[in-house]
């Protein structure tokens, strides 16, 4: 008779082991389906993480005269794990159709002029996320704006403008552009200003502009400000460094990681305790199993010993044993999976209720957690099968005949 007939046999006539090894089995899977779901969902939250907390690297110009070329925003552009560059540009401007905003009396041109300020996104790296900017109407500027403004609601009121007209500046070289307001904004501490500062200094007379129309304006080499974004927080320092050597000392280089970090600590932290409980549940899997085996093949000495003097090879007698937990193992795998949506929704509701919330864990049964479950639980099969029949394929099998019959 066939080693896999007689394993097949074998445990229809060994019933009640078969199920509390079945039943014993399953448990192990469902404890390694569950670590493994957690894991693989703490995978995808921590890259979904990297991109969503826009982790930065802000180069700005530390002395007069110095500005970022479009030289070496190309160059930065090319660097290891960059995503997006968000260009700012800041310079002075004549009004052809508008007045400013002012209380001074001064003759001074810059009493006659507003300040424009670009980006490439508006809603990041400007006024509106550092300082209490609010937009009150209409959109902000994004990198497929063009030719677009951004204004003071007060400098709008004043000037009779409003979302959909136009504003014309102009800059001492003569090259003027025509700007449409897409969005009105208030700052929130106009009333802190003096009556004497001057009207490109008043907050009212700030008008943010796309690239697109500063390039036209001021030309494509004077930005004094970049904020370079990453999809590798990781990488941050590095990609520090690197920025620092490529735009030299007169160009201030500061890392923006502190959203990162803050979500990332409880994320490594749940990280580690899944890993420990699955390295545990391994070990504990493996030593339970392996117990319960070697009291069975305890029972079994006499049958494996007379079938190996028979002439049966010992690899078969091995394949024999193995077979059996295999079909077991297989069984409850099949099992856990059948659960697994179960166990996910639970895992789920835990995971919610902790300080693990924040981080949004999905956590789902995917084809890549029963490839894991039915090779670390095939690891636990194959070496607890192998430690306890392993005693018995040693021994001669007239030794195990003798002491049995004495």
């Amino acid at each position: 008779m066939a080693f896999y007939q007689r394993a097949f046999l074998y445990l229809w006539r060994k019933r009640g082991k078969s199920m509390l090894l079945l039943l014993i089995f399953l448990f192990v899977n469902t404890m390694i389906l569950s670590t493994n779901m957690i894991l693989r969902a703490a995978e995808d939250t921590k890259a979904d993480m990297q991109e969503k907390t826009k982790s930065k690297v802000v180069c700005e110009v530390a002395s007069t005269g110095t500005r970022i070329t479009m030289q070496n925003l190309e160059k930065i552009q090319n660097l290891r794990h960059v995503t997006s560059v968000n260009r700012s540009g800041e310079n002075p401007a004549f009004l052809s159709n508008a007045v400013p905003i002012t209380g001074s009396g001064s003759a001074d041109d810059a009493n006659w002029m507003v300040k424009l300020s670009s980006y490439d996104e508006l809603a990041y790296d400007s006024p509106f996320v550092d300082r209490p900017y609010k937009l009150t109407q209409g959109d902000f500027l994004t990198a497929d704006t063009k030719n677009s403004a951004v204004v003071h609601a007060d400098f709008a009121e004043k000037n009779g403008l409003a979302i959909g007209d136009e504003v014309g500046v102009e800059i001492k070289d003569g090259k003027s552009a025509t700007l449409k307001i897409i969005g009105l904004y208030r700052a929130g501490n106009e009333r802190k200003q003096g009556d004497d500062i001057l009207a490109v200094r008043r907050i009212e007379n700030q008008i943010f502009i796309d690239n697109t129309a500063y390039i036209g304006l001021f030309g494509e080499n004077d930005f004094y400000k970049a904020a370079v974004y990453t999809d590798a927080p990781e990488y941050l320092q590095r990609l520090s460094g690197d920025l620092q050597t490529l735009l030299g000392s007169k160009v201030s280089v500061e890392s923006s990681d502190a959203l990162y970090r803050q979500m990332k600590a409880p994320l490594e932290q749940t990280t580690r305790v899944v890993e420990l409980m699955l390295l545990l549940t391994f070990i504990t899997g493996t030593a339970v199993i392996s117990l319960l085996l070697c009291m069975w093949t305890r029972t079994r000495q006499k049958e494996m010993a007379v079938f190996i003097s028979m002439g049966e090879k010992k690899i078969k007698i091995f394949l024999q044993a193995m077979l059996e937990s295999a079909v077991l193992f297989l069984m409850a795998a099949m099992a856990a999976c059948g659960l697994g949506t179960y166990t996910a929704g639970w895992l789920q509701s835990v995971l919610i209720s902790s300080n693990t919330a924040q981080m949004e864990l999905q956590i789902s049964l995917q084809a890549e957690d029963m490839a894991l479950l039915l090779a670390i639980g095939g690891a636990v099969v194959l070496l607890s099968v192998f430690l306890s029949v392993l005693p018995i394929l040693r021994t001669n099998p007239r030794e195990t005949l003798s002491r049995m019959e004495g």
